[in-house]
Parts: C-alpha cells; structure tokens; sequence
C-alpha cells in the first residue's frame, strides 16, 4: 500500500457529536453515486467526533465503524451520523470483513458473534474453540478463519455456519513460538497462518486439501524482518527486510529476485496482475537525496521505474487498476505517470504554489483523483480529461487523509484530533 490509511483527518467546522440512538441506515440508492458528473457538487455533510480514532475497527471506505468497550460494542453509522450499542456479553475484540458489511466479536467466555450489519440481530458460531486471538473474512464474505490460543485454527462456512475446516498447529513452528497472524487468499482456496517469533515461517494450506499444507522459511537477511506481502493470485510472496524485499515463488517452492535498496522500505504494495512490486523508499540521485518510488518485475528483479520526488512524504498512490501512480511536489503540483512505460501522463497545478498535498487516492473505478492539502481543501480531478472538477474546505480545519468508499460514491477525510468527515456529492445531482 503507497498509500497510508492513518486514521487522522477532518473537514467540517460544527461536528455532530454520535447520538446513542437508534441507528437510522440510509439507504444506498438514495446516495447519489460519485463520478466525474457530479464530482463538482462534493460538499461536507457531517462531521463527527470519533476521538479515539485509534481504538475504532472499520473497513477500509466502510460504512462502519466499531468500538469495543467496557465488554460492548458501539456501532457508528457514518452516513446517518448515529450509533448504536451491540448486544455482545463480555465482548473482548472485534473484526470487520474487507466489504465493511460483517462484524465479529469474540469473548472468553461466549460464542463468536457474527453481525450482519446493519442487522442489530447476530448469530453465532459455536465450535470446540478457546479465547480467539485472530478472525479474517473471505473476500466474498462467505468464510471466516479462526486462530485460537492454543494454536488451532478454524474455518467455518457462513452461510450454513457449519465448522468445515480444524488445524491443530501447536507444535508448529515449534511449542514455544506463537502464530502473529492468519489470512486467507481472495479466491478462498488457500489459507497462510504466519509467525514472525525468532525465525518467521509461513504454513500455506490448500483448503481442498487438508493434508496439502507446507511451510515457507524466513530467508537469512542481515537486517530485521518487517512483514510479508502476498500478491493478488497469491503465487508470490515478498519479505520485506529492512532496505531488501526477498521475493519468494510460491508455485515452485524457491526464492525469487532479492530487490535490494540505498534506505529502509517504508511501503510496498504489488499490482493487481502481481507482475510489478512498488516500494516506496529513498536514496541518492545525482547527489540529491530524495524520496523514491520504485518499480520492481518481479519475474526478474529488474528495477523498471523509479520516480523522485523532491519531499519525503506520503502524498503518493497507484490506481485500482495498476496502470497510473500519482505523486505529488512540494511546489504545487501533482504528476502523473504511466507505470508501463514511465513517461509522465500530467501535471495537475494549484494557483496556490506552496501547497502542500498530505494524502492522494484514487476512485475504485480510477475515473477520480482526489487530494487533501495542509490548507484545508479537499479537490477532485478527472484521469480521464484531467480537468480539475471542485475544490471544497472548510475553515479551521486540516484534514490529514482521505479515503473513498468501497463504492466509490462518498469521501471520508480523517484529523489529527480524530474527526471524521464525510463528502458526498449534491442530492439533487444522480
């Protein structure tokens, strides 16, 4: 991901503080749908106090947000600007499906709960299970891993909510290393359970399979291991090291190209078709240290692309598609460049010289680039004709981030003092 999601940033002046009502859900044909037709009627419509922003669990452009407290659960409708108390007895931790449309809930003492939201009403999923430490959704939301504290891991089907799947790993990697994490592949034939204690490890399972599980090794880096990054297909992975990423071909069981940098990685992220790793790091060209964005084939290790920026800061992101990376300047400007073959697309201006861009995100579609500056403002421009389409802020506020919705058809933009705003375009406008 170039592109971070800090949970800090907001618009509007007035915040609408969350009522502890009734939670009134708005209905998703009457929003009118974000696009470059009506991108010029983006406005602010709320704004509401989510301090601490940190604590909340939501989807990436979810509709929801989830707080667990004093063995609770409050749910906050971002649209309607309401909150509602979960009925979850003891409730210890929470998860949320990448759709933002399913909430978990485990407890130590009850069954795991599974919301259906906006649906007040869960059900539950009962197994042989102790305390749950991990809970991921299938991307189709029809699957749900488990990971216990005794190293087991469970997979239930949601639609029937049997237990379809049991892995006992307690000896795995070894009885005194635990298991950091669990995920699922987006075509839900593969699960990867990760332990990244002493020497990290990875056991991939065919789910059509249950005996047809092997375990990836942590190559030997100088430098301390960060994280591992799957590519879509899940046929690649990479472990990201310090200034290194060691490719890993999971297909043929053997390591790849070591991609090796001047500075630390601070962001990575494969294109969709995974023929392509961008890393954002720094280092030297033509004796000016700068921030980097590099291109990696990640069949051969080749550095393709590397795109310099004159600032070290986030405001940099590729599209949905893979096709187009964004990045901005301290100077006013934004570019645009064609990953393939590298050569800058556009440049898109601000009459304001000095501006500062803090956050770039595209549409889900890529029809939109959206940016939020340290002046308050938040402009949309169309990839297509590259014409800049609004410009809208409010006074005294600085937003940090922004994100669009799983949709598409809203914005939220993100504070330092943990207010979250939503944009949509005009209701009058379809």
């Amino acid at each position: 991901m170039l592109t971070n999601r800090l949970h800090i940033t907001i618009l509007f002046a007035t915040a609408l503080i969350v009522s502890a009502t009734s939670c009134t859900i708005t209905s998703q044909s009457a929003i009118p749908k974000l696009n470059p037709e009506t991108a010029a009627s983006l406005a602010p419509v709320a704004t509401i106090d989510m301090s601490p922003l940190y604590t909340k669990i939501s989807a990436n452009g979810g509709q929801y947000f989830a707080n667990v407290h004093d063995q609770t659960i409050t749910l906050t409708d971002l649209l309607s600007q309401t909150s509602i108390t979960l009925q979850a007895p003891n409730a210890h931790l929470a998860f949320m499906s990448s759709s933002g449309k399913l909430l978990a809930s485990t407890s130590y003492t009850d069954p795991i709960s599974i919301w259906d939201l906006p649906n007040p009403t869960p059900k539950h999923l009962f197994g042989p299970y102790g305390p749950i430490l991990s809970i991921v959704f299938s991307e189709d939301s029809t699957m749900l891993l488990a990971l216990d504290t005794n190293k087991m891991i469970y997979l239930w089907d949601l639609a029937t909510d049997d237990l379809i799947a049991l892995y006992d790993f307690k000896s795995w990697p070894a009885q005194n290393r635990h298991i950091s994490s669990i995920d699922l592949s987006p075509d839900s034939s593969h699960f990867a359970a990760i332990s990244a204690d002493d020497i990290p490890a990875i056991k991939i399972c065919d789910l059509s399979n249950p005996n047809n599980c092997r375990t990836i090794e942590w190559p030997q880096s100088a430098r301390q291991f960060y994280a591992v990054e799957f590519n879509t297909n899940w046929t690649q992975l990479a472990f990201i090291s310090g200034a290194s990423a060691q490719l890993f071909d999971i297909s043929t069981n053997k390591l790849g190209p070591l991609l090796t940098h001047e500075d630390a990685i601070s962001n990575w992220r494969f294109t969709p078709d995974g023929e392509i790793l961008a890393i954002y790091t720094a280092g030297t060209i033509n004796q000016h240290y700068a921030s980097l964005i590099k291109l990696w084939d990640t069949s051969t290790g080749d550095n393709t692309q590397t795109f310099m920026r004159s600032k070290y800061a986030h405001a940099t992101t590729i599209n949905p598609q893979g096709t187009h990376i964004a990045t901005s300047s301290d100077t006013g400007y934004i570019h645009t460049w064609d990953i393939d073959s590298g050569k800058q697309e556009t440049v898109y201006s601000n009459t304001d010289s000095n501006t500062e861009y803090l956050s770039l995100a595209y549409s889900p579609d890529g029809k939109l680039l959206a940016a939020v500056d340290a002046n308050g403002s938040i402009t949309l421009w169309d990839t297509k004709t590259h014409q800049e389409l609004s410009s809208s802020s409010v006074p005294n506020i600085s937003p940090t981030t922004l994100e669009f919705s799983v949709n598409g058809n809203w914005i939220t933009t993100f504070s330092d003092n943990d207010y979250v705003t939503i944009w949509k375009p005009s209701d009058s406008i379809r």
